[in-house]
């Protein structure tokens, strides 16, 4: 689950469309970086293992573990009154 959280945060954090990430735990540490090229983000663990990835499509992104199983999706509405993001 907590990968599953961390992949989502990746996805929603990123914004570019070719960028590299790091990410860090409470103390500090390096906790691994994800990288994002079009809609598709894959991140990796702190010793650079593959943890998994999520494709972006619209306003729906679908989540997949190291081994391309799905794992779930997140849906985003869209933003009120036609305002934009």
């Amino acid at each position: 689950m907590k990968r599953l959280a961390t992949l989502v945060a990746t996805v929603l954090l990123a914004s570019s469309a070719h960028a590299q990430r790091s990410y860090y735990d409470q103390n500090g540490h390096f906790a691994g970086s994800s990288y994002q090229h079009g809609n598709t983000t894959s991140t990796y663990d702190r010793n650079g293992h593959f943890n998994g990835s999520a494709i972006t499509h619209g306003n729906t992104t679908t989540i997949y573990d190291r081994n391309g199983r799905f794992q779930g999706t997140v849906v985003n509405p869209p933003p009120p009154n036609g305002q934009r993001r």
